[in-house]
């Protein structure tokens, strides 16, 4: 054996065949055990030929000596025989403790760390067979792991850029908030940012028609398009329902799946939020997510509006419904007493003239006196009932829209409204100046001019102007009086002038009637 290791360091002395036997030491010890055995029987197969020749020896000339050399040479062979068997023991021991009982244990460990997908211990042909299926099933599951670790990298990686999209759509929205009203270009601009943020195919918001009207803006506003989901439902019964809905198109676009999320505020629903996104599309949690947070921004937006446009309005009407009250408390009882006391006046004149000439001048001119208090009170009656004159949360529209209904059932003309103002921004003291500017000029259309119909028609010109008109086609006003002192357009006229525009008067329909038209530019407005 000392031999053999001589040998092998002798042989094996170059640094590749020492790197084979660092790596390998199960073989070297198999080479070592092996060299051993083979030094054994050669030593086992020279002293049993040994031992043949002597004994033909001895049998040829038997002494003394030669049954010595015999003995010895049979006792040498025992026990090279003996350690030859030991060897060979050694070497099925050392066998079977590194093929079966370590590789038994190397597949176990195996199992137990793929959570048993390598356990398939007769399926393979040898012990080797067996540890490469082993260890094909480590590797098709750390294959699944790389590959699953990869998708959640990019998962996470889209998560975290999506996040980083929302963040920034939600500041540019609040900073936006903060700094506009409620206008159609500022909600159609925030549906563009919201469209490129959910990557989806368009973004709708759909309003109820009183908040619409209210704010002057479209009942449905879309970037870049207007969901198809509002061709089915308007926004009342989207705002009830709301949800998620995944429907076929036989349009280029294919399927699409669309979610319609409430506007809704403290009880109070604005309106409703639409995203419609290809058919392939998943809404997950974090998409819900921010579709409900912009949401509740336009829900604030919109709520805080109207709230103020209420607060604004509510202000405005308590001060002149104090006005109201003081020009009744005041002026219209002082002019019922100077009324009562014009016709004591005129019944003592006649007592006292009785022989007077008929149509006498005192008479002639308490007559007038008596005339003109009766316009001066029908006068203060009318301003007090504009003054109580209340605007509606819709606002101007809605306001205009009462009134037509109301003079048109009352007086049987058709009167026709078209309202184009939009967004125009308009304070509270415009909006009443308009309604009443409107309510005069039809109370004339009906008294004075005999018409059948009439057409309310409120616009805005591209220099910023809101031209208001109201046209009949009654018998107008003659041509050259400018309707000087007729029925109360010097009210108009100074409603005008407050609102900073002019009144004209022209024809009016097929060169009919008579047309009234008022020019302002609203405050808000940049000249």
């Amino acid at each position: 054996m000392l031999l053999f290791k001589h040998h092998c360091r002798l042989g094996f002395s170059s640094a590749p065949s020492t790197i084979v036997l660092d790596r390998y030491p199960l073989l070297s010890r198999l080479c070592l055990i092996l060299a051993c055995l083979a030094s054994l029987a050669a030593g086992l197969y020279f002293s049993a030929g040994l031992a043949v020749r002597l004994e033909f020896a001895a049998q040829a000339a038997p002494s003394a000596g030669a049954e010595s050399q015999l003995a010895g040479v049979k006792l040498m062979t025992g026990v090279l025989a003996l350690l030859f068997v030991a060897g060979g023991a050694l070497l099925l021991r050392g066998g079977w403790k590194v093929l079966v009982l370590r590789t038994d244990m190397a597949l176990a460990r195996v199992a137990a760390h793929t959570a048993g997908a390598a356990s398939a211990p007769e399926q393979g042909v040898d012990e080797i067979d067996r540890l490469t299926r082993a260890l094909d099933g480590v590797a098709a599951q750390l294959a699944c792991g790389l590959a699953d670790g990869e998708r959640l990298s990019r998962h996470a990686l889209e998560q975290e850029r999506f996040a980083v999209r929302s963040l920034e759509f939600i500041y540019r929205a609040c900073a936006s908030l903060a700094g506009n009203n409620a206008s159609a270009p500022w909600l159609t601009a925030l549906l563009e940012d919201m469209v490129d943020c959910l990557q989806a195919r368009c973004c709708s918001l759909a309003l109820l028609e009183p908040v619409a009207e209210g704010l002057g803006v479209p009942e449905a506003l879309g970037a870049p398009r207007l969901a198809r989901l509002l061709d089915e439902f308007d926004a009342e019964a989207l705002a009830r329902g709301g949800g998620l809905r995944r429907s076929g198109s036989s349009g280029p676009d294919g399927d699409i799946v669309e979610l319609a999320v409430p506007v809704r505020d403290a009880g109070e629903t604005y309106g409703v939020l639409i995203v419609e996104a290809p058919g392939d599309f998943l809404f997950e949690s974090r998409h819900r997510r921010l579709v409900d947070a912009v949401a509740g921004l336009f829900a604030l937006s919109l709520g805080n509006l109207q709230r103020n446009q209420r607060r604004r309005r509510l202000a405005l009407m308590d001060e002149r419904n104090a006005i109201a009250g003081e020009l009744h408390d005041s002026l219209a009882q002082a002019l019922s007493y100077m009324k009562l006391q014009i016709a004591r006046l005129q019944m003592e004149i006649g007592r006292s003239c009785s022989a007077c000439a008929p149509g006498g001048r005192v008479l002639e001119v308490s007559g007038e006196i008596k005339v003109g208090l009766d316009n001066a009170y029908r006068h203060l009656r009318e301003l007090l009932s504009a003054f109580r004159t209340s605007m509606p949360p819709g606002g101007l529209q809605q306001a205009l829209r009462e009134v037509v209904e109301e003079l048109s059932a009352r007086a049987g003309t058709e009167i026709g409204l078209d309202y184009r103002l939009g967004d125009t921004p308009l304070s509270v003291n415009e909006e009443f100046h308009l309604l009443q500017i409107v309510r005069e000029a039809l109370t004339n259309v009906i008294r004075h001019a005999r018409a059948d119909h009439a057409l309310i028609r409120l616009d805005r010109t591209p220099g910023g102007e809101v031209v208001v008109q109201v046209e009949d086609d009654g018998r107008g006003i003659a041509p050259g009086s400018g309707g000087e002192g007729h029925h109360g357009l010097s009210i108009m006229r100074e409603r005008a002038r407050q609102l900073g525009g002019g009144l004209t008067l022209a024809p009016g329909i097929d060169e009919a009637g008579t047309r009234v038209e008022i020019r302002f530019r609203p405050r808000a407005v940049p000249a």
